[in-house]
């Protein structure tokens, strides 16, 4: 399968696995860590909207795209850390140094990753279901 037969949900669901694999890899800062956690989300959102057919704006703003989402209908799962978290290792701690923060810990930020990938999966895979045409009887 190549690029082209892929979806943009599809597309965004393998970047953010890409993302996700480097939040596990040993020995990345903290800054790295989270940057790419918060990038892994944002692709999440990214493909929960493409699958919905609906337009995104290139932001890194978390809440951005959670406020189009939810203006759709959507329900976004609790997690174990809140957006807001994961949005300042994109803004404020790509640019300043981390020990001015209190930095959350790698298993809350995987947790977290996983609980929107998990969500964001399971989602895609209903609306990927009721979008099919009904089978020819």
């Amino acid at each position: 399968m190549n690029d082209r037969e892929l979806t943009r949900a599809q597309v965004l669901l393998h970047k953010a696995a890409e993302h996700e694999q480097v939040i596990g890899a040993p020995g990345i800062a903290d800054t790295v860590r989270g940057f790419h956690a918060q990038q892994a989300i944002e692709k999440l959102l990214k493909a929960l909207l493409a699958q919905l057919d609906i337009p995104f704006d290139r932001t890194h703003r978390l809440e951005r795209l959670v406020t189009v989402l939810l203006a759709s209908g959507e329900t976004l799962p609790e997690t174990t850390l809140p957006r807001s978290e994961l949005n300042d290792f994109a803004v404020f701690y790509r640019y300043d140094l981390i020990f001015e923060y209190a930095v959350p810990e790698l298993a809350d930020v995987l947790a977290t990753v996983q609980q929107f990938q998990e969500f964001v999966q399971g989602r895609i895979a209903v609306l990927s279901s009721t979008l099919l045409p009904p089978p020819v009887q």
